[in-house]
């Protein structure tokens, strides 16, 4: 990977490589704008096959939120920060002290619970000495989780405000205290709106289900009811999305590759059917939704798309972008630009910031419609696909240097 030649095509600012050997922490910090304001965007916790892969998705990941912060007229720039979530196999054991020793006495902050990440091994031990061999060694992994954490903190805090971190994909609320014992440039942690009740995934869900019935308005479609919606993904923003959907009379093909997951929603919305997860692309449907991870629409995907419109939670949903784009044109498929439809969570948070409440957080969630009414405006009259046209919306706001009204 050429990291300069990387940074140059896409625009990045600043790459911070961070390594903790005491807690085992290896994690990017990614800022690719600030020229809105400082850099917004969450903390990824994922096992990558390799570092390179970790590096392309943290890059790929802050672009994707400043140009998210800037059609959606926030004072913010992008960033994102991943950590490489080593598997347990392949980690040097060490001896981890508790996170007190590391309190910051400037701060003066008191330490917090560690969040427990329980991952299950062979055992040979029986009885007692096995309850306490498996609760060892689950207090050892997650003193090491809350030091990795704390560790990340202390990176961010040396970044003086240019990136405020939160909550992501493999994140918690007790890993952001963690990172909140360090620095104040942080969001969700506990007691926050953004960690109670899952209310960011929510909003998020909220945003890409007004962004599905603003789509099928603009295909001349007025109502849900009777209209069949492809989900692909059922974590927290995919099955919110499904209750939305439901709710308002749609017809739901579901797809996770956590069975349970299908089964719990199978049950909880009637007439749901379900799908192999490496097919629903495939699926009969009027809208495909894909809110698990990106990459999916690829050349042979779209091949096989039965949809009309393509609008789901997913990040970074186009790969070969240009191909997949010209093909799903030449078929006729609306697709809804992911950093569009999705960006009810980092609205959310930006206006948390600024001491909104849920009631008003939801309003401005809610404008997702007239961005993307004014994203397939400019498509139309300029003869663009509205993937470019959602570039050129944000890029118009970036040259600017202030977020629109």
């Amino acid at each position: 990977m050429q990291l300069w030649h990387e940074m140059e095509r896409e625009g990045m600012e600043e790459l911070i490589f961070c390594h903790d050997p005491r807690s085992g922490l290896k994690a990017v910090i990614a800022i690719h704008s600030t020229v809105l304001g400082p850099a917004l965007g969450g903390c990824r916790c994922w096992t990558y096959a390799s570092e390179e892969e970790a590096v392309r998705d943290a890059i790929k990941l802050a672009k994707g939120m400043t140009y998210k912060s800037a059609v959606s007229g926030l004072p913010y720039g992008g960033g994102k920060a991943v950590v490489w979530d080593v598997p347990a196999e392949l980690a040097t054991p060490r001896s981890v002290a508790s996170p007190d020793n590391h309190l910051n006495p400037k701060k003066g902050k008191q330490d917090v619970g560690p969040h427990t990440n329980i991952i299950k091994g062979k055992d040979t031990s029986n009885g007692l000495d096995k309850g306490l061999d498996t609760t060892s060694k689950n207090n050892r992994l997650a003193s090491r989780r809350a030091e990795t954490f704390r560790s990340l903190g202390r990176y961010l805090e040396q970044l003086n405000g240019r990136y405020v971190t939160g909550l992501d994909l493999g994140t918690t609320a007790a890993d952001m205290d963690q990172i909140r014992l360090e620095t104040v440039h942080v969001t969700d942690t506990t007691g926050s709106l953004g960690a109670q009740d899952d209310f960011t995934a929510e909003m998020t869900a909220y945003g890409v289900y007004t962004g599905i019935v603003t789509s099928l308005r603009h295909q001349g479609i007025d109502a849900l009811q009777g209209i069949t919606v492809a989900v692909q993904g059922l974590g927290k923003v995919g099955y919110a999305l499904c209750r939305y959907l439901h709710a308002a009379g749609a017809r739901l093909i579901v797809a996770d590759v956590v069975p349970e997951r299908v089964q719990r929603a199978l049950v909880q919305f009637s007439g749901a059917m379900s799908a192999d997860p490496a097919h629903i692309h495939a699926a009969d449907c009027k809208v495909y939704a894909p809110c698990a991870l990106g990459g999916v629409l690829t050349p042979a995907t779209v091949e096989e798309l039965r949809c009309s419109i393509v609008a789901g939670a997913a990040n970074n949903q186009l790969s070969h972008r240009e191909l997949v784009v010209r093909d799903m044109q030449a078929r006729g498929i609306l697709y809804a630009p992911d950093y569009v439809l999705n960006a009810g969570g980092i609205i959310s948070t930006a206006y948390e910031l600024e001491g909104a409440g849920p009631d008003l957080i939801r309003q401005k969630v809610a404008r997702i419609a007239g961005t993307l009414t004014k994203v397939y405006a400019i498509a139309e009259q300029s003869a663009l696909s509205t993937a470019d046209a959602a570039d050129q919306l944000a890029e118009a706001v970036l040259q600017n240097g202030k977020p629109h009204a």
